[in-house]
């Protein structure tokens, strides 16, 4: 099985916008090639191009000396090319199994057997839809690896996967090595530099460095572009004198799930104004379920009880705990493709201002706070890469002048500049009175950013304490064992 993938002058305009420069590139057979670069620097646009989603503007593509730049993506499916994309796309009603046989090449392939090989046998009857999301991950690299590809394209396949989660991906794509091509997009560089054979650096469209990840690693164009963020802000120590106000959120025994399954179980919890609480734990722990569930998202079952201000919030009504001053930035963004950055904006802000008549946050205000955002307010959300997408979910949440911002992910498929950038704007938003709830894998960032940490394990609270308090050698212990997370000197594995 070959694989190899030549790109002459490859390159794509999105009307006066040039998203991919013209570039040449050839990734040999069998090889691991890291694809690195900020957010908007053309990354997923050159996934695409690939794939067949979208058509070039300049140059063609090769598959094994085979040009495949006019077929469509079906075709190029065929043809042997499987993909994966930034957020897991699945038939979220159809079972594993169904998803699965969906997409084997070849219908007599034993399903059942690729289940057990993918390590989803005790998920197999399970409606892709209801899975955690690090399975939802694994499921839909099960479909990609089902059409028996030559050609792997694998666009941010770490991002929102907990630690152990990565450490079992890193062992299923090394596997795959000398027999599947992988062009792999990745911000998570770790991963990049443990599977990488060559790496391609990409900014604003361009390409910026190609070749071995030891002499890219050692670019200095590379670091200033792209390694490089503002340490300083990353190391924000908390003030242990600093006081929030008076309670806002409170949620007591709640218990709540899908498809009428329970996930998470007795649930107490209390944010104040101004603090930020950081929600941690592996996934399937139940975060995202707790999170969905505050925002009024999901049902809970009796006896639970949410208040927003000592006042309760209706169950299965999401639209009124939103009037009430609760707003959600979901995993996954959930734009409208076709609506332009500023139609989004507009739309928010009406809701906002109905809302509150005397607005903290307006257009201005939130695109002099993400500054990126303000450069792209004509081009339509589906045109943005993900770190673009998840400003414009952040800005849409705080124009409806929320007294509560939930996050779910916030740092998902972020480059670490834009990480940087929300380590300095979310501590803005909690001066401003803003109480924070969020779930978040990156546990430095978690720790940076919170006063407190509630540790979420089997849908039950594991832990709970302030981040000064996790300095502490024994509570540190314990909130790693619960993350999966190997403490330092302890992970052997070579990098390239």
């Amino acid at each position: 099985m070959s694989g190899r993938l030549s790109l002459l002058g490859l390159g794509r305009r999105f009307g006066g916008l040039t998203a991919l420069y013209p570039i040449t590139l050839d990734i040999a057979p069998g090889s691991c090639h890291g694809l690195i670069g900020p957010n908007g620097a053309g990354k997923s646009t050159l996934v695409n191009l690939v794939a067949g989603t979208l058509r070039p503007s300049d140059g063609r593509i090769l598959l094994d000396g085979s040009d495949i730049t006019t077929d469509l993506a079906a075709r190029r499916a065929r043809h042997g090319i499987g993909r994966t994309f930034q957020h897991p796309a699945l038939f979220a009603r159809l079972t594993v199994t169904d998803n699965l046989k969906l997409a084997v090449r070849d219908r007599r392939a034993d399903v059942p057997q690729l289940v057990d090989q993918t390590g989803l046998a005790t998920h197999a009857r399970t409606p892709a839809g209801a899975l955690p999301y690090g399975l939802q991950r694994r499921v839909e690299l099960a479909m990609a690896l089902a059409q028996r590809p030559r050609l792997l394209l694998l666009d941010e396949p770490s991002a929102g996967l907990d630690p152990d989660e990565i450490t079992g991906l890193t062992v299923q794509l090394r596997a795959l090595a000398a027999v599947v091509t992988v062009l792999l997009v990745e911000h998570n560089l770790d991963l990049v530099w443990r599977l990488a054979d060559t790496v391609t650096v990409l900014h604003h469209g361009q390409r910026l460095a190609t070749g071995p990840t030891v002499q890219v690693r050692a670019d200095p164009a590379v670091h200033e572009a792209y390694l490089a963020t503002n340490q300083a802000r990353r190391a924000r120590s908390i003030d242990t004198g600093r006081t929030t106000g008076a309670a806002l959120l409170s949620v007591q025994d709640l218990t709540a799930g899908y498809y009428g399954a329970p996930i998470v179980h007795g649930i107490d919890l209390t944010v104040h104004s101004g603090e930020t609480v950081a929600v941690l734990g592996r996934n399937g722990a139940g975060k995202t379920t707790l999170l969905s569930a505050v925002a009024g998202l999901l049902p809970v079952r009796a006896p639970s009880r949410i208040e927003l201000d000592g006042r309760p919030m209706p169950d299965r009504r999401a639209h009124l705990p939103a009037r009430a001053g609760i707003a959600i930035v979901p995993q996954g963004r959930r734009q409208f493709g076709p609506l332009t950055v500023a139609e989004h904006l507009a739309l928010a802000q009406h809701i906002g201002i109905r809302r509150s008549p005397t607005p903290l946050w307006t257009v201005n205000t939130v695109l002099a706070l993400l500054p990126a955002l303000a450069r792209r307010t004509g081009h339509q959300a589906r045109h943005l890469s993900g770190g673009e997408q998840q400003m414009l979910a952040l800005a849409r949440a705080l124009l409806a002048n929320p007294r509560l911002l939930i996050l779910d992910e916030p740092s998902e498929g972020l480059a670490p500049a834009l990480i940087d950038q929300l380590t300095t704007t979310l501590p803005t938003l909690a001066e401003h009175g803003i109480a924070i709830l969020m779930a978040e894998q990156n546990l430095n960032l978690a720790t940076a950013l919170a006063d407190r940490v509630v540790v979420l394990d089997r849908g039950r609270v594991a832990l709970t304490a302030s981040t000064v308090d996790l300095a502490d050698a024994e509570r540190q212990e314990r909130l790693r064992a619960l993350l999966g997370v190997v403490a330092a000197g302890e992970d052997a594995e070579p990098t390239r």
